[in-house]
């Protein structure tokens, strides 16, 4: 009797706990029971899966045959001519054939009608102007398209009304049963100022290249600043320069490059500036201005070739043809066959021929006395009596005559008497200042375009930049 008293004795006692504990960690308890239930649940599947099973139908499978040939399919594939974009540029020596060969043209029937389009006869004279065309993998030309060159009113035109500036579109398109449509569309082309600067390294039309400046741009520096510096002998390693120039679009290309807006150069730790000044009232006065508005116009320029390698100096020396000595009454300035050679001032031309040593040769008088001589050409460009302004090309260089190789010989006479023309600076005086009566308007013009350059300052690594510009 006394067992089964202290037997629920005990019992009462772990009820009690039990409650406590479930009320002080309900979560616990809950969690516990869910386990048991969970393993419950496993056993029961267990038991399920390995126990007796009813049996599963028979499965049932359809087949049916198709028959696919897509062999005439990839025949018809292979049979469509794949169609192709080229692009070229008009070189020096092509003609229509070699330019639509380059684009992928070859079909005979096309080339043989295409090569008497007069339309891209024209388009030859534009030499590296980027020409497009759509042609199939069979050699057919579907279609083409380029920009025309202006022709000379327009080019003219292109400075004094530069937001009136216009194109030609060049469109040829093949017609479904043979022959091509051609049609010439009149555009009008935008107008852009792009800003670059560079570090001169070797040369200056070096530096032009690295900072994406045409060489025609580099030329004009040399034309603008070439009464202040001597090309051949004061640009160094480290001078830089900072340009602004016009330039004439269509879309991404390129069709025309203008004259230079403004410039700065630092040759030697000087710096050279130049802006472009063309009142509407006065025409007269249009010309390149320091940013005060003193003139850079100069008697003669320094020299007449864009770039040379001076190869034999003014006074005596060893003859290279006679091996005497010889008073040298000029300077051989070292020049690829075919560069433009330019004169150093206003003047006539009073002897384009051939003489003796000289070769062909150019010579210019100048006024208040002044002449030079230009020797050993390939080319003239001018003839006698004609007159002629400074920087203008009168000959292409070369080879002819007593010479040993591709070079200019250059003389500058001062009344008469040849002198070095190395000296050619103490000789050239400064032009007339702007007229005062323009000086408000040239400062609101010109001073935007000074303050353009100060944007992009010199440094090693060469920068450029465009912006529309009427």
């Amino acid at each position: 009797m006394l067992f089964f008293v202290q037997t629920a004795a005990r019992v009462r006692q772990a009820a009690l706990r039990l409650r406590d504990a479930v009320e002080a960690h309900p979560g616990r308890v809950a969690a516990g029971v869910g386990g048991v239930l969970l393993l419950s649940s496993v056993s029961a599947f267990a038991l399920v899966e390995y126990g007796p099973q009813p049996p599963l139908p028979t499965p049932s499978v359809v087949r049916q045959s198709v028959s696919i040939d897509i062999a005439p399919q990839l025949d018809a594939l292979e049979s469509q001519p794949r169609k192709l974009y080229t692009t070229a540029f008009v070189g020096r020596t092509d003609s229509v054939g070699s330019l639509l060969r380059r684009l992928q043209v070859t079909d005979p029937a096309q080339l043989r009608t295409l090569t008497h389009d007069k339309a891209l006869e024209e388009l030859l004279r534009d030499r590296g102007a980027m020409v497009s065309a759509e042609v199939d993998s069979l050699g057919a030309l579907h279609h083409l398209q380029a920009a025309l060159p202006a022709s000379e009113p327009e080019a003219k035109s292109v400075e004094q009304v530069p937001g009136r500036v216009q194109w030609r579109l060049l469109r040829v398109d093949a017609r479904a049963g043979g022959g091509f449509d051609t049609q010439v569309q009149t555009q009008a082309a935008q107008a852009q100022t792009r800003v670059a600067s560079g570090v001169v390294q070797s040369s200056l039309f070096s530096a032009a290249d690295s900072a994406g400046v045409p060489d025609t741009v580099a030329s004009q520096l040399v034309s603008l600043f070439g009464g202040e510096v001597d090309f051949r002998r004061d640009l160094r390693p480290g001078d830089h320069f900072t340009v602004a120039w016009r330039v004439y679009t269509a879309g991404d290309h390129v069709l025309r490059v203008g004259r230079i807006l403004a410039a700065q150069m630092t040759v030697d730790g000087k710096r050279h500036s130049a802006v472009w000044f063309d009142p509407p009232a006065d025409h007269k006065a249009a010309a390149y201005y320091a940013p005060d508005g003193s003139s850079l116009a100069r008697a003669f320029l320094l020299s007449p070739l864009p770039y040379d390698r001076l190869t034999s100096g003014y006074g005596w020396r060893i003859s290279p043809i006679f091996h005497k000595p010889e008073f040298h009454k000029g300077i051989d300035l070292a020049i690829p066959v075919g560069t433009p050679v330019r004169t150093i001032a206003d003047g006539r031309v009073v002897y384009a021929g051939w003489g003796t040593g000289y070769g062909k040769y150019v010579k210019v008088e100048h006024p208040g006395g002044f002449a030079t001589i230009y020797s050993h050409l390939s080319r003239f460009e001018v003839h006698v009596g004609e007159q002629v302004k400074q920087g203008e090309v009168v000959a292409l260089s070369g080879n002819t005559g007593w010479s040993t190789g591709p070079h200019l010989y250059f003389q500058f006479f001062v009344h008469g008497t040849p002198v070095n023309p190395l000296n050619i600076a103490r000789y050239t005086p400064k032009g007339t200042h702007l007229p005062e009566g323009l000086r408000s308007e040239f400062l609101a013009s010109t001073a935007p375009r000074t303050r353009l350059l100060a944007l992009l300052p010199a440094a090693d690594a060469p920068v450029v930049a465009s912006a529309s510009s009427r």
